[in-house]
């Protein structure tokens, strides 16, 4: 073979074989190959050899972002001008999440590729989406519900969705309803009403299309249709007995409430508690569950038997009170060796207890957490943000930074107990196993750092359900600020009892 013949041969089998800046640009431009990329390069008006200079396949890139870029955002003036037709198109399935640029239509287009959905229910919510489309404002991905934060189950469509669900039992035609204002949450109970109610339903109880699919969500949506009926809640399946007192003062409980908090509205109120007894004890664990309701009664009657209690006290007599009878204990009984053994006091009752005696109590709980041995343990973050806010100057002398922070060990939980006088580190088992998170609130300024608060979020929620400082004292108004300020920044929702 002559030298020439075998140059040439040897330079085409190196044009055949990319180099891998060459791939890692095709992979950019989102295309699968060589072939590919010459076929583009020859459309769009470049050169179709494939050794080019680094500049040019810059030029390339930034042209294929900008004509992505044009494309999505000619997308989504499509979508937001003509939303029935997107929609129409989506239960054809011409168009799937991918296609779709706006977040309430991914949505759609989850809930109709879902396996789980039946054929009645999809056909209900094409019927839904197609008339509230042309007539309001709900196809949207707009939160529902603040205190249920970014839940998947917390936005409008997903509400559309769950009244679908329950397409066999509407009682008119949804193509009747045409709604009377233009805010998005009264739309959607004036919706809910028109397919389910005969009779005044709470606003309250708007709350229950937008929990989600599961079980507990279905239960409280079926405590809608019961109320819609005309029957009384007592003859629901409550999780707690109610009275004809509770149940008169379940139908007046405030219309930001969740269902959860009204429930313990109508039996506080029953029993003889106050307003203000109701949303100090929503801000608690019993807040949110109804377990062990015979001894909880008891603990009820004992506060509104004790009118002059300090309310701020409620929270921590409630957290000793659940650690005492319910929380099985892990105690060092050597090096490494962790035993599991039962709570301390499994027979725990009211009787015979002042509010001097349990404040005595619980305060000596709080040193006793203090100076325990905590078996040792870690876990993964979160994954919600951080966060840091400086106000003031350096010239002024008034400079502070405020800084939140993730508290990840039990021995980090127990260093915040012990400065700030609380029993935080008792929730080391609902951080391991990511129920929620506990965070720091801490202000450096020229004079060191100190801590001001330990919060609580709720990990599925992503909801801020607990702001204690030293001996857990409430949260002042500054610091509620610097909590909204991170909340806005992370995707957290503020309980309004915080």
């Amino acid at each position: 073979m002559a030298r020439r013949d075998f140059i040439r041969k040897v330079k085409k089998d190196r044009t055949n074989d990319p180099d891998p800046d060459l791939l890692e640009h095709i992979q950019r431009l989102g295309l699968k190959d060589v072939e590919d990329y010459i076929a583009w390069c020859a459309q769009h008006g470049f050169s179709r050899r494939i050794d080019k200079h680094w500049r040019l396949r810059m030029k390339e890139r930034e042209y294929a972002t900008r004509a992505v870029a044009a494309a999505r955002m000619a997308q989504k003036k499509q979508e937001l001008r003509r939303p029935e037709k997107i929609i129409e198109r989506i239960f054809k399935g011409e168009l799937r999440d991918a296609d779709v640029t706006q977040p309430e239509l991914k949505v759609i287009c989850w809930a109709i590729q879902s396996a789980h959905e039946s054929r009645q229910t999809r056909l209900a919510f094409h019927d839904l989406l197609q008339h509230v489309s042309a007539c309001s404002d709900l196809v949207t991905r707009q939160r529902a519900i603040s205190e249920f934060g970014w839940n998947p189950g917390n936005t409008f469509v997903a509400g559309l969705l769950a009244l679908a669900r329950h397409s066999r039992r509407w009682l008119r035609p949804v193509r009747d309803w045409k709604p009377l204002t233009r805010n998005a949450r009264r739309q959607f109970a004036s919706l809910a009403r028109h397919l389910f109610a005969q009779w005044p339903i709470p606003s309250f109880m708007d709350s229950v299309w937008f929990r989600g699919n599961d079980r507990g969500a279905a239960q409280q949506q079926e405590w809608f249709l019961h109320l819609g009926q005309g029957k009384n809640i007592r003859t629901a399946d409550l999780p707690l007995p109610y009275t004809k007192r509770m149940a008169h003062h379940f139908m007046l409980a405030p219309s930001d409430f969740t269902v959860e908090s009204a429930l313990r509205w109508g039996q506080i109120h029953g029993l003889g508690g106050t307003c203000r007894l109701v949303r100090a004890i929503i801000g608690t664990r019993l807040g949110t569950t109804f377990h062990e309701n015979e001894f909880w009664t008891t603990v009820l009657q004992f506060f509104i038997a004790n009118p002059m209690l300090d309310l701020a006290h409620v929270g921590p007599i409630i957290d000793y009170l659940h650690h005492q009878r319910f929380v099985a204990q892990d105690v060092i009984i050597g090096p490494g060796v962790v035993a599991r053994r039962g709570p301390p006091q499994p027979n725990l009752t009211m009787k015979g207890r002042t509010p001097a005696s349990l404040l005595r109590q619980v305060d000596a709980w709080h040193r006793t957490l203090a100076r325990i041995e905590q078996p040792k343990a870690e876990w993964p973050p979160s994954g919600i943000d951080s966060f840091e806010f400086m106000e003031g100057g350096e010239k002024g002398g008034n400079l502070r930074i405020w800084t939140i922070r993730e508290l990840l060990s039990t021995k980090a939980l127990v260093a915040e107990g012990r400065k700030m006088k609380h029993c935080v580190a008792t929730y080391a088992h609902s951080c391991a196993n990511g129920t929620c998170s506990i965070w720091t609130l801490e202000v450096d300024t020229f004079e060191g750092r100190s801590k001001m608060l330990t919060i609580e979020v709720l990990i599925g929620s992503r909801m801020i359900c607990q702001a204690r400082g030293k001996c857990n004292m409430l949260a002042g108004e500054k610091h509620l600020g610097i909590l909204r300020r991170w909340a806005e920044q992370a995707g957290l929702s503020l309980a309004k009892y915080v």
